[in-house]
């Protein structure tokens, strides 16, 4: 008798836990406060939040340990709170920390895109990094939970191209993922310069090519669980506005101009230089990831629906982990989180699961 396969889709919920990408905010008001409230919420619907700490900042508060105390012990405290409620903690790292210093009650940082992208053209340095951030999180951890392991990484601004040296210093520190794809994000400009276009999947994991992480290699050693996301084009994007004029605004426009205020200088942001461009900019197809905290509850049940129904077609009834991008200092509607849950809940493919046991499920299929 023939056992009827169910397809089960493994809803990995992804924070990156830091203060603004300039270096400005508190981390108490920014980081801790929105993480605790978000962790109440995750545990109300049986959710496991996995933390991506972003360790540049950590090092770099504890060079200046005497003006941040209690912003240390909050940071640690906090992960240790986390695992010991079942939640998980992997790691983030924005280069632009590496030398950064704290002048007249603010820091400055080098947001140059060769500061940026300085662990992809080195790879003794990105291995140090990866091997220190492994070593604090597992040294604070595993005090907590014996069991945890750092595996799981995601690279600042997803800076990972080229991709050769960030993917061998990953395999040798004894990492076994990444995530900082997201398929059809390309940008060059002051910042960074990276083209994810060619990326396998837009949300399946991938092994990736040791010498190109938008590829698969089957003999590599790394995992790429990428950012779920998906494409609008043209006529999506004119639907859209003619819908949203008919309706009241959602949650994406609030916190489009909630950023728009106060967020004005956190990042170096890019815009076309010239009429041509802006018209090219307009009529391009653009993609998106699934923000949690930045998208509309209806909107990521679309993501989710679109996942499921693509899976049904292609006849997967495997495993499938999807991975969802969130960011601490964006969390401020907890309702909509709310209400995203509970469609979760009523989907039967969708369970909630941490990023590591994720990578560990599907890696042993």
């Amino acid at each position: 008798m023939n056992q009827v396969r169910k397809l089960k889709i493994g809803l990995v919920f992804t924070l990156d836990y830091e203060i603004h990408g300039n270096g400005s905010g508190e981390f108490e008001n920014w980081a801790y406060f929105p993480t605790a409230k978000m962790l109440n919420v995750f545990e109300v619907y049986g959710a496991k939040l996995t933390i991506m700490a972003e360790m540049g900042h950590y090092w770099a508060m504890k060079r200046y340990k005497e003006q941040f105390v209690r912003d240390i012990e909050l940071f640690e405290s906090q992960l240790k709170d986390a695992v010991r409620r079942g939640h998980d903690v992997q790691l983030h790292f924005h280069p632009q920390w590496i030398d950064a210093k704290f002048e007249d009650g603010s820091w400055q940082l080098d947001f140059s895109r060769k500061t940026i992208e300085r662990l992809c053209h080195n790879y003794d340095e990105a291995y140090f990094y990866l091997k220190k951030g492994k070593d604090d999180l597992q040294n604070l951890l595993t005090p907590v939970n014996p069991d945890y392991q750092c595996i799981c990484f995601r690279a600042g601004f997803l800076q990972m191209q080229p991709s050769e040296n960030m993917m061998k210093a990953l395999t040798d520190a004894g990492f076994l993922s990444d995530s900082s794809v997201s398929k059809g994000m390309k940008n060059d400009d002051s910042l960074r310069l990276l083209d994810y276009t060619s990326a396998s999947s837009k949300y399946r994991p991938w092994k990736a090519s040791n010498t190109e992480i938008c590829d698969r290699d089957e003999t590599s050693k790394i995992y790429e669980f990428p950012l779920l996301s998906d494409s609008k084009g043209f006529l999506n994007k004119i639907t859209n506005k003619l819908s949203n004029l008919k309706k009241e605004k959602n949650i994406n426009d609030i916190i489009s101009g909630f950023m728009g205020v106060y967020g004005k200088g956190m990042m170096p942001t890019y815009r076309p230089a010239n009429t041509l461009s802006k018209l090219k900019s307009m009529l391009s197809q653009r993609w998106y990831y699934a923000d949690f905290c930045q998208r509309d509850h209806s909107e990521l049940t679309r993501y989710m629906k679109m996942v499921i129904s693509d899976c049904k077609k292609n006849n997967d009834y495997n495993f499938v982990p999807v991975v969802m991008i969130g960011h601490s200092k964006d969390f401020f509607f907890a309702n909509n989180l709310s209400l995203f849950f509970k469609s979760c809940q009523k989907i039967e493919e969708v369970e909630f699961i941490s990023y590591s046991e994720a990578v560990k499920k599907f890696d042993g299929k």
